[in-house]
């Protein structure tokens, strides 16, 4: 008996759509911390994520493009949790475990597309992946010093800190 590889379908629009929506908010809240976080060492961080989400997006357009050929619409209706980081009702450690959340949430869905991707979107996918990976590896990072200093990412000395230390109360 031969076996017959059956080709495998192509993202979805709802899949596209999916990942462009993310893409878009999470942007927009790692741009607002940007502009929002006295640290600067934190919102260099985070100035980075949201240059990678805008690489993301540009990525992930050109594939609507290329699959679906027109766009694809965003609500901006979004997640209210990203609302309650950005205006604060969340201290910086919920809002840290919260982005670490998502984003291996997200990575999690990107491995499971990955599992079944045709080859003309396994590229994207794995390179999708492992920006939020990396993602998820800076933001364990702000959370453990968020752990030691639950003020770290108001601190303007945050580079002073990190090689002397707090100073002595």
């Amino acid at each position: 008996m031969t076996a017959v590889e059956t080709p495998q379908a192509g993202l979805s629009h709802q899949h596209l759509a999916l990942l462009f929506q993310y893409t878009v908010e999470v942007y927009k809240v790692f741009e607002k911390l940007t502009e929002k976080l006295p640290n600067p060492m934190t919102a260099k961080v985070f100035k980075q994520f949201a240059a990678d989400e805008r690489e993301n997006r540009d990525l992930i357009e050109m594939k609507i493009l290329d699959t679906v050929g027109n766009h694809v619409r965003v609500t901006l209706g979004a997640d209210l949790i990203f609302s309650e980081i950005l205006e604060g009702e969340m201290s910086y450690r919920e809002s840290a475990e919260f982005l670490i959340s998502r984003e291996r949430t997200m990575q999690r869905k990107l491995r499971e597309l990955i599992s079944s991707a045709a080859r003309a979107d396994l590229a994207l996918l794995l390179f999708l992946e492992t920006v939020k990976r990396a993602h998820a590896v800076e933001l364990e990072r702000e959370l453990e010093l968020l752990r030691h200093d639950s003020d770290w990412w108001k601190r303007e000395d945050a580079q002073w800190r990190i090689v002397h230390g707090a100073p002595p109360a």
